[in-house]
């Protein structure tokens, strides 16, 4: 009887001891992922960061080239020399002419009186032709939140590319 109860007793010891170590191990987890879920929050704020600064970007360049898409050439316009463009239903609408150095100068001179979280806006590329203007504009961010050894490689380019025409409805039959 008394080797039963010696037996019981070690067992009863060996249970403990073992629950004894399996108490830093939950500790253990319960830091690792804080540590994941903390790197994935910090992550998502920086990738929320740069969508809306590429949302501001778009709106500075949609600004600046309505603004330019309002240049518009009195000599083509008052000639007549107007192009068709058939997007329209019954295909009657034509575009106003645009004087395009006066749409360059003007998109510019808005794009310089501009800035994006301190840091200039670059004009990357114009076109004008057809009477429609493009342009590609890019900005370099730094990060929102500087991780150590994450985000070592440095600034976030952001690009962007913004279009317009100004159409006059036509005459329809």
């Amino acid at each position: 009887m008394r080797k039963n109860s010696l037996d019981r007793d070690t067992q009863s010891a060996a249970i403990q001891h073992q629950e004894a170590d399996d108490r830093g191990s939950l500790i253990i987890l319960v830091l690792c992922l804080f540590t994941i879920l903390l790197t994935a929050s910090l992550a998502l704020i920086d990738i929320s960061d740069n969508f809306l600064a590429k949302r501001q970007l778009v709106e500075i360049g949609e600004v600046a080239i309505t603004r330019a898409a309002h240049q518009i050439s009195l000599t083509r316009y008052y000639s007549g020399n107007i192009l068709m463009d058939n997007s329209g239903a019954d295909g009657s609408q034509f575009r106003i002419p645009i004087d395009c150095g006066k749409a360059f100068i003007s998109f510019s001179d808005e794009i310089s009186a501009s800035n994006l979280r301190g840091r200039p806006v670059l004009i990357e590329s114009w076109n004008c032709s057809n009477d429609q203007v493009t342009a590609t504009l890019s900005v370099e961010l730094t990060p929102l939140i500087k991780i150590p050894l994450i985000t070592e490689a440095g600034n976030t380019d952001i690009s962007v590319t913004v279009a317009a025409t100004s159409i006059i409805g036509g005459i329809r039959g």
